[in-house]
């Protein structure tokens, strides 16, 4: 029987920035979720997360994602600094749900992002996310989704700069 994962919904997401934030993880929400996090809505089955890809932060996101139902990071707990070890563009956590862990985005580093990070409550979690001025650096890729949400990206900084 083939294993597969269900789609994310916004439980996922609150549970997974509840962990991050107990652990003390330095991570940012990237992706489709961000953007709705903002009030741009698209479809999306999966959580980005960008992270300060150290080996101490490292430990942290592993430890607070092994936490997730089916324990699938617990795998990683080996070798904690898996971007330095491996050389890793991304780590992907196949559990109940996918999580997408980055140590950058769209060719930029954790360090050239994290100036955009904000917060925002969804419900009564807060969460750490990239502001539009962050998500559009992240979107100037090839694929056709990334080039359809960096203009609408575009659009909604241009509407704020109007208000």
């Amino acid at each position: 029987m083939p294993e597969f994962t269900r789609p994310a919904t916004w439980e996922d997401v609150k549970l997974v920035a509840r962990y991050f934030n107990e652990a003390g993880v330095e991570y940012a929400l990237i992706g489709g979720y961000a953007l709705a996090a903002h009030g741009i809505m698209r479809l999306t089955e999966d959580i980005d997360v960008l992270v300060e890809p150290s080996a101490a932060n490292s430990r942290r996101w592993i430890v607070a994602l092994a936490r997730l139902p089916d324990g699938a990071a617990r795998e990683l707990e080996a070798d904690p600094d898996v971007f330095a070890t491996h050389k890793r563009y991304a780590i992907r956590v196949n559990d109940d749900f996918t999580v997408d862990v980055l140590p950058s985005a769209g060719g930029h580093t954790w360090d050239e992002l994290k100036g955009h990070i904000t917060e925002v409550d969804i419900d009564d979690v807060r969460v750490r996310v990239l502001d539009f001025d962050g998500l559009l650096k992240t979107k100037q890729g090839v694929r056709p989704k990334d080039q359809i949400d960096a203009e609408t990206i575009r659009r909604a900084i241009d509407l704020l700069k109007r208000k």
